[in-house]
């Protein structure tokens, strides 16, 4: 019943300030759009690195003068980890092959090659997992120190860019998100502080018939939270629409990026996470605004 009446209370503010609370709305809309279409692009690159790193595998090329009992011993290396779905040999002469199949275009060339300059290799597949990437690369640091292996590529270097390039987007959006609070706190503090400066008089009313500081600020928060709210749908719904587009125009080319992915939308943590945000912003703004008209009225 409490909260109901002030609710109320906060509807009729809202109403009795059109111009001032759309802008605040729209405010709020703008910033958390924004946001969102950050989170978007963060939960599609973190698929399409996931959809990479389960391509991942090792390809383990073999020293030229290698004799049958060193490869068995390497075989049976490979037969010891659990963590290998499948092994697949590759003889100098069937790799050669597939070289010059692949660059038919220049197979004049190839032909003159009097020798096959291509060792023979090991594809090895892993079991798809949480720990599927780290499981790889401990698994390449110990092939990396037998004798019988010339190299290894398990596209390490890229992996690891791109790691630190997720890792780069989460910090930027934490400061990005950060940001757009510190200067919707703003916006939405002065907005409730003209609001409760043109109602000075009924507040000066209110303290003197002894109305509790509580009572007084309730519908002044709920007023914020609900814009927060307010713009907080307004710009999932924006966000949304943008995914929708962009889905239309470029699915061709983003399946083709990501390997037939899908184009991801924020999942409900992170709706839920920016909805949240929005409306703590909304309600901070307004506490920190009715804090300071109700210690200039304690002033006066």
């Amino acid at each position: 019943m409490f909260y109901s009446k002030h609710l109320n209370k906060a509807l009729d503010n809202l109403k009795s300030n059109p111009q001032t609370s759309l802008i605040s709305v729209s405010t709020f809309a703008a910033a958390f759009c924004i946001l969102g279409l950050f989170m978007v692009l963060y939960v599609n690159l973190d698929s399409l690195l996931s959809t990479w790193s389960r391509q991942v595998q090792i390809i383990v090329y073999l020293k030229d003068d290698l004799k049958n009992p060193q490869r068995k011993t390497l075989e049976a290396l490979f037969a010891k980890n659990p963590q290998i779905s499948s092994v697949e040999y590759v003889s100098r002469q069937a790799a050669w092959e597939n070289f010059k199949n692949t660059f038919s275009a220049e197979t004049e060339f190839l032909q003159s090659l009097d020798f096959n300059p291509l060792p023979a290799s090991y594809n090895l597949r892993f079991k798809p997992g949480p720990n599927r990437v780290e499981n790889i690369r401990l698994f390449a640091e110990t092939l990396g120190k037998k004798s019988e292996v010339e190299s290894l590529e398990y596209g390490e270097k890229w992996i690891s860019r791109f790691e630190k390039f997720m890792i780069f987007l989460r910090v930027f959006l934490l400061a990005v998100g950060g940001l757009l609070s510190l200067g919707l706190i703003f916006i939405i503090s002065n907005t409730i502080k003209l609001s409760a400066l043109a109602r000075k008089n009924e507040i000066e009313l209110m303290l003197m018939i002894g109305a509790t500081h509580r009572y007084i600020k309730t519908p002044f928060l709920l007023e914020g939270a609900l814009q927060g709210a307010a713009g907080a749908v307004l710009a999932l719904l924006a966000a949304k629409g943008v995914h929708g587009y962009m889905s239309f125009q470029f699915s061709d080319s983003i399946a083709k990026i990501a390997r037939d992915a899908d184009f991801l939308f924020i999942g409900p943590s992170g709706i839920l996470i920016l909805f949240g945000v929005s409306v703590a912003v909304g309600w901070l703004g307004s506490y920190i605004s009715i804090n300071k008209v109700l210690n200039m009225e304690n002033g006066s």
